[in-house]
């Protein structure tokens, strides 16, 4: 009989969502199947962990997990990072970011990596002090687009990494196209972290932690891995970090 390779843990954040049948909705917890198959094509085990409200519930999932992938998805609540919501402002779910930020504060005690793509970016963001502008039209200046209305792998603008960055060690260059399918972006940095990419018009495409173990971007390189498979190496950046906690 061969032996098993042992692959990591990377826990998926989950999120609320439902699927309507013809007869009635029901309601789901979901993760994007492209998540699922960027970390398994890239030699990771993923694992859903659905939003929960239970301590010993969540803590025990997390527990299974070698590292996490904060995905994208709705809006952040603007209550956690001390603002009001203001007409633009999309969907949100409060005890789904309650939910994320303990996952989030869980990693950092326990000193284990971290992918944030999009929301996950914004949330831990918001989480770690940070501040958000609720869409990006009250950022000052004048912007390009940042929601693409084309297929979700389509690179559509190039984003400039900042040199020495750990982003840059790992895609190996200065300035790469992406995708871009948001509204909302960093305003402040949140305590720890520093930025690692900004596109032409100044809106923050990247931030990394200090200690080097979450890595947070506002594109979506889960949707690239073909068309940019440059992409793949920030999942297996993840996963090799992650092997490190055997």
């Amino acid at each position: 009989m061969e032996k098993t390779v042992c692959k990591p843990t990377i826990g998926i954040l989950g999120a609320k969502g439902s699927v309507q049948l013809p007869w009635v909705c029901i309601p789901t917890h979901y993760a994007n199947q492209s998540y699922v198959e960027a970390i398994s094509k890239n030699g990771g085990t993923p694992l859903l962990l659905p939003p929960v409200s239970d301590e010993t519930i969540w803590l025990q999932m997390c527990s299974l997990c070698d590292g996490f992938l904060f995905p994208g998805g709705e809006d952040v609540d603007p209550r956690i990072y001390n603002q009001e919501p203001l007409p633009p402002l999309g969907a949100v779910n409060i005890k789904t970011d309650r939910f994320w930020q303990w996952v989030y504060q869980y990693a950092k005690k326990n000193s284990l990596p971290v992918l944030g793509i999009c929301r996950g970016l914004q949330l831990i963001n918001a989480a770690s002090g940070g501040t958000l502008y609720q869409d990006i039209s009250m950022m000052p200046g004048n912007h390009q687009l940042h929601a693409q209305k084309l297929d979700r792998s389509y690179l559509m603008h190039q984003i400039h990494i900042e040199s020495g960055s750990t982003l840059e060690k790992i895609l190996k260059t200065n300035t790469i196209q992406t995708n871009t399918m948001h509204h909302q972006c960093v305003d402040k940095p949140g305590k720890g972290f520093k930025i690692a990419a900004q596109t032409n018009d100044n809106v923050i495409e990247a931030l990394e932690s200090e200690d080097g173990k979450t890595l947070l971007v506002q594109w979506h390189p889960e949707e690239l891995t073909e068309t940019e498979p440059r992409m793949n190496l920030l999942f297996r950046h993840l996963i090799n970090l992650a092997k490190k906690q055997y």
